[in-house]
């Protein structure tokens, strides 16, 4: 289903096509909220990528309309102004690839709570279409991606190769063993 610019921002009515939707797309609207996708139990695809929306959760309950989407392979969330993702996916044992990119997330913490996600393969903070996040311009910032989502077969529109994965763990356990070193010398 194809709701792209239609200035829609509450998402609404879809309750009944909860067993046949299998992708919604929701793209350049003003959703400031993600609710109202809870019977969609056989979704896989969703894109509510131009949007307004600030947290994946919902504000002060902790939950989300996410919560159900225990098929979702497929989320792009790119362009909106989430800062944190925090377990608010967590949820989506089947997600697969996730577009994230051009929001305002800066903080390495908030990897760490994608790998959680079993399936995930493909990640996405920056993309040429919508822009990057904060986090990309951090030093190191591939290196610590690939190495903490360890299954992933593409970031950021780029396939990984085996000797990028094997580059990035090196890489990282040295810096451990720097830090570590210099934090026992203080």
């Amino acid at each position: 289903m194809w709701l792209n610019e239609n200035l829609i921002e509450t998402i609404k009515g879809l309750d009944k096509l909860g067993r046949c939707l299998k992708e919604l797309y929701l793209g350049n609207n003003r959703i400031k909220r993600i609710r109202g996708l809870d019977a969609l139990v056989s979704l896989e695809k969703l894109w509510l990528d131009e949007n307004r929306i600030e947290s994946i959760a919902e504000t002060g309950s902790g939950s989300n309309g996410l919560n159900n989407l225990v098929r979702l392979k497929e989320i792009n969330l790119a362009s909106n102004r989430i800062e944190s993702i925090g377990m608010s996916l967590d949820g989506l044992i089947s997600l697969e690839d996730l577009n994230i990119s051009n929001n305002r997330i800066g903080n390495f913490k908030e990897v760490l709570n994608l790998n959680r996600l079993p399936q995930l393969r493909i990640c996405t903070f920056q993309d040429p279409h919508y822009g990057e996040n904060p986090i990309c311009n951090l030093c190191n910032y591939q290196t610590y991606v690939l190495y903490h989502l360890p299954n992933l077969t593409k970031l950021d529109t780029l396939y990984i190769s085996d000797d990028a994965k094997a580059f990035a763990d090196a890489t990282f356990m040295k810096k451990r063993m720097y830090y570590n070193m210099r934090i026992k010398t203080i």
